[in-house]
Parts: structure tokens; sequence; C-alpha cells
């Protein structure tokens, strides 16, 4: 249910979409510093425009004159600015009950530019003139015929640099009819000199034919008439009549008559002596309308926030009103009388869970406070939840269940077990003991609802297997060192605790230990499992010689040489290790193979590195083997013949040693004077009887040497002569 304590309506005025042209306009000045050429002034030229409007577009470049000279009519400067950004002006009204009307729409645009100027006897006017006006003005006759004149003056003499006053806020463009004004039109001043405020006479400036003067016109400038009874301290109807304080700035007054009005605000400049220096002039538009009330108490009502239902007693409020100003919830508590807040979106906690109406009352004081209320459920939270005992077992499970839930003694329980329950569900606060039909999780849920509040809890109930226990080993027999995988094939759904005796002492807690028995022997194995969750228990399984070692034979030999050339191969082995009872069998590396010889000798038929493995098996069939490695070597031979016959004839043209079983080789010829002719360290290339420089060699002897190293790493060093026959 909604009160409302006072309505107040406003029909709106229909203001035209497509106003026609500028609605107000001011130019001031500041120094920025001085020069030998004189003073700096920064001027500003601030444009307000209907937005709406298809005329009178904000100049790009505004033309802007600074007159001088006794009449002030004598022009000194024109200058043409740049026009800077268009800013929209923000349409809105100081009283909260009252909607922004729509359609109304003001943008400003700045044209700032600096100029010296010598400080004049006369001082100087700087003016900028726009036609024209709205059409569809109020409180001016034919006003679509009249401009605008913007100016001020720079005093006579101005030594000092002084600025002009400016304004410190755009003017608001709508006013509301029958809405009391409050509008500040104060200025900022840079030199503590005093200021008068005043509604003053709007002036015109341009005309039809010449809307966009250039150079605009020097003074004096004409008024702009007002119609009967208007007048400059008159502009609107309005009852208070509306005024300016002439000390703040303020503009009081309710305006009574909807309608466009211009008017006026100056600021007039005086120094410490009483001397006038400038007045800032503001000529603008009011627009005038009926605004109309757009108020509304609308605290959220609970189906919208349906969690506050079954949270206990602390609620916060949401707030949907429209134009609210300030707030006052009023709680209504019976535990708390007078409680109240006065935020937007409060948080209230009750004494006690219950049914509450809610008060929300905003903009207390205005004439447009409005007032609703809510009707708002409290209960506390259900917190469902229940535990649960008895044996998990499979063949001996019976489950207690225990509600735990809380609740305000008007609760019921509906409780669901699972297809595998004695009973699948159960409507009540505790359930008689279950009895589940299979072993593995067993999902339980429990659903409490208490006025209208509802909350499901689920656990799972977990039901084991009977455990049991056995042991796998891959091989339960080995020889010396043996080692055994274990591993158990226990059956159960919960922890447990391993502990391994391998019959020699040692124990092992692991799921599946790997063990290595060193000695020879019988050996016992015992597992012991303990179950310490769900079917807790204890399971012990003894195996009696469940594992036999066998001793190992030890293999052991003697090769002798290890190392020999290919023309003295025979290599002795000798046996050192095996029993009389043990089996050998010994591979020389080569393909051959001796059995059962305790010592024998082979000969070798190739050379290269050959591995001798000496197994030795015992009566267990228990391996054990020996290896080593024996090398034949080539034998070392250098081979020189002592003539050759390097004639063309095809036959013993080049004189070349047979090298075998080298690794390393150097050839060298000299002739008879000791000279170095030929030289090569490839046993494959020989010398064919020519010199370095490629003639052929003299018949006679020559001096050879061959330095090399055997497979063995033997030296041979041989030298010796050598016949060339031609």
């Amino acid at each position: 249910m909604r009160k409302v304590y006072l309505f107040i309506f406003f029909f709106a005025l229909l203001l035209p979409s497509k106003a026609a042209h500028l609605v107000g306009g001011e130019i001031s000045y500041r120094c920025v510093g001085s020069n030998t050429n004189g003073n700096v002034y920064q001027i500003t030229l601030t444009i307000y425009r209907d937005c709406n409007s298809s005329g009178a577009p904000f100049d790009q470049s505004a033309p802007i004159t600074i007159y001088g000279g006794a009449a002030q009519n004598v022009a000194v400067q024109t200058l043409n600015v740049a026009r800077g950004q268009i800013v929209g002006i923000p349409a809105v009204v100081a009283n909260p009950c009252l909607q922004t009307p729509p359609n109304v729409c003001t943008e400003k645009a700045t044209y700032r530019a600096n100029v010296t100027l010598q400080p004049s006897t006369h001082g100087y006017t700087i003016v900028y003139q726009r036609c024209c006006r709205n059409n569809t003005i109020t409180n001016v006759g034919n006003s679509g015929a009249w401009g605008s004149t913007y100016h001020i003056t720079i005093p006579p003499q101005d030594s000092v640099c002084n600025g002009s006053a400016r304004f410190q806020s755009d003017p608001p463009i709508v006013m509301c009819k029958d809405d009391s004004l409050n509008v500040d039109f104060s200025v900022l001043e840079d030199n503590g000199d005093s200021i008068y405020y005043s509604l003053c006479q709007p002036l015109t400036g341009g005309s039809q034919n010449n809307p966009a003067p250039n150079p605009p016109g020097p003074p004096p400038y004409t008024s702009v008439p007002f119609l009967f009874p208007y007048s400059s301290s008159y502009p609107m109807p309005s009852n208070p009549q509306i005024s300016l304080d002439p000390n703040t700035g303020i503009l009081t007054g309710t305006p009574t008559g909807t309608g466009q009005y211009v008017f006026a605000v100056c600021a007039s400049e005086y120094d410490s002596s009483g001397v006038l220096l400038s007045t800032l002039r503001r000529d603008y538009q009011f627009n005038v309308t009926t605004c109309q009330s757009n108020v509304l108490s609308d605290p959220t009502p609970q189906i919208y926030q349906p969690n506050t239902l079954c949270n206990g007693t602390t609620i916060t409020m949401t707030d949907s009103s429209r134009n609210a100003s300030d707030y006052l919830w009023i709680w209504n508590d019976p535990n708390n009388p007078g409680a109240t807040s006065t935020g937007q979106n409060p948080t209230y906690t009750y004494g006690d869970t219950g049914t509450y109406t809610i008060q929300l009352v905003i903009n207390v004081g205005w004439p447009c406070t409005d007032t609703a209320e809510v009707i708002y459920d409290l209960y506390n939270p259900i917190n469902a939840g229940y535990t649960f005992n008895g044996p998990v077992c499979f063949d001996e499970n019976l489950i207690t269940f225990q509600n735990q839930s809380s609740n305000g003694g008007m609760a019921e329980a509906t409780w669901d077990f699972g297809p595998n329950g004695s009973i699948t569900s159960f409507n009540g606060w505790n359930p008689p003991p279950i009895n589940f039909s299979t072993w593995g999780d067993q999902i339980v849920s429990l659903t409490v609802t208490e006025q209208g509040c509802e909350e499901t809890y689920t656990d799972t109930v977990r039901i084991y297997r009977r455990p049991e226990t056995d042991v796998s080993v891959q091989n339960q027999i080995g020889c010396a060192p043996f080692t055994v995988e274990f591993w158990d094939s226990t059956i159960t759904d919960g922890q447990l605790i391993y502990n391994w005796d391998f019959g020699d002492g040692v124990l092992s807690n692991d799921s599946a230990p790997v063990y290595t028995y060193t000695d020879p022997g019988t050996y016992d194995l015992t597992l012991t499992v303990y179950f310490i969750e769900g079917c807790v228990d204890t399971i012990t399984v003894y195996y009696d010689d469940f594992i036999t070692v066998y001793p190992s034979p030890t293999s052991s030999f003697i090769a002798d040489p290890t190392s020999a050339t290919i023309y003295t191969s025979n290599i002795e082995i000798t046996d050192i290790g095996a029993d009389p009872s043990d089996d050998i069998i010994t591979s020389m590396g080569d393909g051959s193979l001796y059995y059962n010889l305790r010592s024998f000798n082979h000969a070798y038929s190739d050379t290269g590195w050959f591995e001798v493995e000496h197994v030795v098996i015992n009566t267990f069939d228990c391996p054990d083997t020996s290896t080593a490695m024996i090398r034949i070597n080539p034998e070392t031979l250098i081979f020189v013949p002592n003539a050759f016959t390097p004639d063309g004839d095809g036959t013993n043209e080049i004189f070349k040693p047979t090298a075998v079983g080298i690794k390393s080789y150097e050839l060298r010829i000299f002739n008879r004077w000791g000279e170095e002719i030929f030289f090569t360290d490839d046993p494959d290339i020989g010398w064919d009887g020519t010199n370095p420089n490629g003639s052929l060699a003299p018949f006679g002897t020559y001096t050879w040497k061959v330095f090399s190293k055997g497979q063995n790493d033997k030296l041979i060093n041989r030298s010796g002569i050598l016949n060339l026959i031609r």
C-alpha cells in the first residue's frame, strides 16, 4: 500500500524543437603580461546557442574589434578569432521534485585570443555583434529582428594591466514555473576591486540584412526594447519578483509565467576610489516551462529479493525510487521502536524473526515528499545437516542418522536414502536405522522446510566390503642373491597398514615391497594387514618355507696371455673357482665353445678383440659368469725392395714398401746429396721416380727411410739403398 502526502502536478510547455538562433553571450578579458609594446590582454568571447536550432550557427572565426579615441569610435584593431571547442550545457533544475523538460538544449562556444595594447588616455572598447535572436521570445516585440552586442571596456591609462571580472559558471538553460530560484551569477575578479551586481538592459547589434558585422560597430549601442510591462528590472512575470543581490550576484524570485525571456546581468567593477573600471554584461535568454513532478518512493519488494526470506534478521534494503534527494527508512521494529535509517540502501538487524512493514519516505521536508511501504517476512536460515554412526561393514551394516538442522519448531524433514536403503525415503525428523543392500558410496539427502524456507543437505555414507588378504610372487625359488617382488591381493575399500616379515629378521611396511635374499636357505613369510577404516580388522597370513634360495657357484679363470699377435695366438684358459661337481662352459668370443674343461689352450685365427665368457653352473642350476677381454694383434712386417724400373713399360714402375700390421707409417726418399725428394704417410702410395718439381729423377742409387708403429705399438725404424734403373 502506498501513502502519498503531497502530489505536485505540472503541465509541460512544448518548447519549439527547432528554435531559431543564438540565446546569449558575454565578453571579458584578463591581463596576461606586459612588454615594451604595452599590456598583453587575453580576450574571451563566450556565445550560447540553441543546439536544436537550424539557423545562426557559431562563427568559425569571430570578428572582434577594439575601438579607441575620445568617442571610442576609432577602430584600433580587428581580430578574427578561431572558434574553440563546442560544449553542451546540461539541462538541469535545482529542485529534486521536478523533472527536467525534454527538447531543451543549449551549447556554448568560446573564442580566445591575445592582443597587445598601449595604455590609452581614453581606454578601449572591445566588441562583438551578431544577429539574430529567437522569434519566440516573450518579453520583446518582433524579437527575431533584434541582434546582440557583447562589449566591455579597458579603463583609461591602464598602466597596472587590469583584468575584467568573469562569470564563474554557466547560466541555467531552463527554469521551472512556480519554482523558487537561487541562481548564482557571481564573478571572479583578480585585482581586489569591488563588484556591484544589477539587472541591466540587453543590447542589440547587427541586423537581418547584416547578421554578422565585420567589423562590428562602435559605441554607443542601442538597448533591446522590452514589451510592457517588462523591463530590465522586471524581465519576466514573477512573484515574488526576481531580483539580483547587488553584493552576491544571487538571483532569487519565482517565475509565474511560461515562455522565453531575454534579460541581462551586469557586474560593474570599481577601484578603491570608487572609479568605474569596466562592466561585464551577460546577455541571456531564460526558458521558463511547466516542469512535471517525477518523484516516486519505491523500496524493492521482497519478491525481487528472495534471498532475504531465509537469511536471518539482518536485511539490506534496495532503493528503486525516482528523483529522491534524501531517504528516511522506518523499520517498525517492536523490539526497537522509532528505529530509522537515512541511507539509500541501508542494512538493519531486527530483534526477532517475523513479518514487518517497512516504510520509505523520500525528500523529507520538500513539497513533493512521497512514502511507500513493503512487507518483508524474515526467518532464520535452516542450516540443514545430519550426523550418522553405526557399523559400516557390508555384512553387518546398520546406520543410525541424527538430524542436526536448526529450526523454529515448525520444520518438516524429508529423507532420501537412495535405491539401496532398507527404506528409500522417510518423512520425519529422525529416521529408523537403515541397512544398505550393497557396498560402496550411498548418497543420502535431507530436505528441511519451514515457513517457506527450504534447504537440502547431502552427504555420503560408505559401506565397506569385508577385507580379504593373499600374497603373490613371480618366483618362489631362486639363486642367491635372489630378488623377489611381493604384492598382496587384499580386498578392501578403506585405509590399511602393511607389516611384512621376510623370514630373515627384516621387516617392511610397503604395500608391494621388493626384497633381495643374499644368503642361501629356506624362508618363511608373514604378512599382517591392519584395516583402520571401515571394517576395522587385522588379518595375518603365514607361509611356511615360502621362499627357497639356492647357493650360487663362483666363476673365476685366468687367461694367459691377454694380448698376442696373430702368429703367436695361443691363449691358455685355467679355471680357478669351480667345484668339482660344477659344469663349465667357456666361450672364446670367436664362436668356439669348451665344455667342462678346467684348463685348455685356444688359438685365434684372426685379429681383433674377443670376450671370453666363463660360465659355471652348480648342481642347483645356479649359474655364475666371469669374463675377460683378449686382444689379438696383427704381426708388424715391413718389406722393402732394392730396385725399380720407372721406364713406362708398365712393370715395376713404382717403388713402394709392403707394410703389414701397422697403425702409423712414414716413407722418405733422399738423393745422393742427402736431399729429401719424396715423402708419404700412406702405405698405399709409392714413389714414381720423379723429383718434387715433376722432372724425371736420373738413374742411380737413392737412400730410403721407413718409420712405422705396429698395432701393438712396436716401433720400426729402417733405412736402405734403392737402385733406380731406366
